[in-house]
């Protein structure tokens, strides 16, 4: 059985990771596109990395939702057996 405190930790490690993962998402679509496409204003650029950082953001939150409604059923699920 998987306690409460357990739960609220693995979500909590889960999101942290997540939010470093949007981060760096934003930051090599930033510095790659800066890179290799060096005569393109930023603008433009930018807009790029935002809408990866975008994207990824909520792929990041739909896995964490569903995580933690997984979590949540197995140790309902633990509790009752």
């Amino acid at each position: 059985m998987i306690s409460s405190s357990d739960i609220e930790g693995r979500l909590r490690l889960l999101r942290y990771g997540l939010v470093v993962v949007v981060v760096v998402t934003f930051l090599v679509s930033l510095l790659t596109s800066y890179v290799y496409l060096p005569g393109v204003a930023l603008g433009s650029i930018l807009g790029n990395a935002l809408l990866f950082t975008v994207v990824v953001g909520i792929v990041a939150a739909v896995i964490s939702f569903g995580y933690s409604m997984l979590l949540k059923r197995n140790a309902e699920s633990g509790s009752s057996s």
